[in-house]
């Protein structure tokens, strides 16, 4: 790979523990993983406890609880949460919502969890890593850096959480790692708290 191309994609190839974090890392690894470990595995069980006893109910806790269920899920790695589900429900007008705070509450949530992913792709070589998707993720984001992260977060799928991995694992900066998934999944949240509200008032109008 050329110099500008990294330049440009704001990668680090191969990464050096040129910075703190990096320091540490290398210094704890087991410490991290386990500390990083037990907040996935946490976010999961405690996310799932919420959601069964309805504590993140978007009708009752309105925008913190979309913030929060989307930041439980994203946080979890691979386990799926109803994140967008909720910013659909919580978008119709009966429940007197603004849909774009709604979204841009289950944005950040969703953003701010991501997290977990890109720090498990930065200090280790999980189970992730081995998928057969990850080679060929991990090479899109090398070659196109924010943009690949952009679409992976603004198209529903469920390979953004090897995405984040990869951009970890090559030191993609965490400030730019948040730009580009925040923008992405800001659109994401958007178009489908707008298009869920206009759906379900169109077939209430016509019960």
């Amino acid at each position: 790979m050329s110099d500008h191309s990294i330049k440009h994609t704001g990668l680090k190839t191969p990464i050096e523990p040129t910075n703190k974090l990096a320091e540490f890392i290398s210094k704890h690894h087991r410490t991290y993983q386990t500390v990083l470990w037990t907040v996935v595995v946490g976010s999961v069980v405690g996310g799932t406890i919420a959601w069964a006893a309805d504590w993140l109910n978007v009708h009752d806790a309105g925008y913190w609880g979309a913030f929060l269920i989307n930041l439980v899920g994203s946080a979890a790695v691979i386990v799926p949460f109803p994140g967008l589900a909720a910013i659909c429900a919580g978008s119709t007008s009966e429940i007197g919502l603004n849909f774009v705070l709604l979204a841009i509450a289950g944005a950040a949530g969703s953003t701010l969890g991501e997290v977990t992913g890109y720090l498990a792709g930065y200090g280790s070589q999980g189970v992730v890593q081995k998928s057969r998707y990850y080679p060929r993720i991990r090479d899109w984001v090398v070659r196109r850096g924010g943009f690949a992260l952009f679409i992976l977060a603004v198209v529903p799928n469920p390979l953004f959480d090897i995405g984040g991995i990869a951009a970890g694992s090559l030191g993609y900066p965490i400030s730019r790692f948040f730009f580009w998934v925040g923008l992405g999944k800001l659109i994401k949240f958007l178009i489908v708290a707008y298009a869920c509200r206009q759906s379900i008032s169109w077939l209430v109008d016509r019960i």
